[in-house]
């Protein structure tokens, strides 16, 4: 159980543009959950109050009856109902995170991408105002011991 290896990624290679693609997807996914789902989620709960024009004539009833057990699924409805809504704000909340992650990556990608390309640029300026090779034959210009 002490030896846990790393999984296996195959021949995994990611560019820029497919972490922007996921950040993409990934934004979606949230838009998703905040409007469609959390739309259903309102509109679970508008239809949990009732209907107001037919209202309760127990005292103390819920729209499952009046009686003990009724009054419990209600409460375990309310509930699921408000722990429902809470796991949807949090998953909104990692999705923004992991989108925000990712452009982070992609941005660090780019950022070493500039970074590889001017000291390449640099390199060759170097190489291209370098002293010419000395001939063929010529004396060498450091210590030659053969």
């Amino acid at each position: 159980m002490g030896d846990i290896r790393p999984p296996d990624t195959g021949d995994l290679h990611v560019s820029v543009e497919d972490l922007d693609a996921a950040a993409e997807y990934v934004e979606r996914l949230r838009q998703y959950v905040d409007d469609t789902i959390s739309y259903e989620m309102e509109r679970i709960k508008e239809r949990m109050k009732g209907d107001s024009n037919n209202a309760q004539t127990v005292p103390n009833g819920t729209p499952f009856g009046a009686y003990e057990d009724a009054r419990m699924q209600w409460q375990a409805l309310t509930r699921s109902t408000a722990n429902m809504e809470a796991h949807l704000k949090a998953l909104s909340g990692k999705l923004a995170a992991l989108k925000k992650g990712t452009e982070d990556i992609a941005q660090a990608f780019r950022d070493t991408e500039a970074r590889n390309a001017a000291n390449g640029k640099q390199i060759e300026r170097m190489l291209e105002s370098a002293a010419p090779p000395p001939a063929t034959g010529g004396q060498p210009t450091y210590p030659y011991t053969a």
